[in-house]
């Protein structure tokens, strides 16, 4: 096999593998948020939430790509759920950060659960041999994937890629 072949099979075979994935990730987080009554972009929110820990609604309103009359309205709903807490921002009073509650914690981890509740049950039927092999070569393309990830992060930062959360990834602004 030549080396373009065996990077088209490694390809195909990887995109088979993360579509599966995806769908038993994406059946638990469906499952999970028809159980909460949570939308999609709610869950998103308390997901954004919970890996930064504070944060003000114009930024969440330019992440998600919506006005900031949108974001709020979405905010007020989950604080009035009792899963967000807004707190005034010491240094300025016009600022209002969003806290994730313990609630709207708990909501994220069991979303997490949720999405990766197959996963036990995958391992479990696979062969030991399989899976040390397979820990093995999942280890190996985590480093060539945040070698990637590394080389991204410093060409965006002498090139930005959004302006004000408009513009797409693929077709970055010139500065």
């Amino acid at each position: 096999m030549t080396e373009h072949s065996e990077c088209v099979e490694f390809e195909s075979a990887l995109k088979e593998w993360i579509g599966q994935v995806m769908r038993f990730s994406m059946k638990g987080f469906i499952e999970y948020a028809a159980e909460t009554r949570l939308s999609m972009p709610q869950i998103a929110l308390l997901i954004r939430l919970n890996g930064k820990r504070r944060c003000a609604v114009t930024e969440l309103g330019e992440e998600f790509g919506v006005s900031g009359a949108a974001a709020s309205q979405m905010v007020g709903k989950l604080v009035q759920m009792g899963l967000l807490e807004r707190m005034e921002d010491a240094n300025d009073r016009r600022v209002r950060l969003l806290f994730l509650t313990p609630k709207g914690r708990a909501i994220v981890e069991r979303n997490f659960e949720a999405r990766q509740g197959w996963i036990k049950g995958f391992c479990s039927a696979v062969s030991p041999e399989l899976a040390h092999n397979a820990a093995h070569i999942f280890r190996e393309l985590m480093a060539a994937a945040q070698h990637l990830e590394g080389a991204e992060r410093l060409e965006t930062q002498h090139h930005p890629w959004r302006d004000r959360g408009r513009v797409s990834r693929m077709h970055p602004r010139r500065i």
